[in-house]
């Protein structure tokens, strides 16, 4: 499987201190769908504990998942910033999704190069 942050992403997790071992722990999660909101159009809300912390008062991500092809991170939240996303918001990520999800290796590739794109492990 293929596993990616955002650019965005990427910036957001550093500066809150998750680290790549608590993204990877998260999409074994997801393969055995625990502690997961599916929000439709194969996007998925679930929580990422702090840092010595549980998940319930950790962070929310956003994730695009097909299982065993693909993953990407896209969005992070903390409870206490927003309870949930808009309906506007949510369609953006799903049309997002989609495109993500039609990419090609070789697209992806070129999007990792531009750095647009951040591997997280070829699972």
């Amino acid at each position: 499987m293929y596993a990616f942050k955002t650019r965005w992403f990427n910036k957001w997790a550093r500066k809150k201190g998750i680290g790549d071992d608590a993204l990877k722990e998260a999409l074994v999660r997801i393969q055995a769908g625990l502690g997961i909101v599916a929000l439709g159009g194969e996007l998925f809300k679930m929580r990422i504990g702090r840092e010595g912390g549980g998940r319930s008062g950790g962070y929310r991500t956003i994730v695009v998942y097909r299982e065993s092809q693909k993953a990407l991170f896209i969005y992070g939240f903390e409870k206490s910033d927003r309870e949930n996303i808009d309906v506007k918001t949510l369609d953006d990520y799903k049309k997002y999704a989609r495109d993500f999800l039609g990419f090609q290796r070789q697209e992806m590739d070129r999007l990792v190069a531009a750095g647009a794109l951040i591997p997280l492990e070829v699972l």
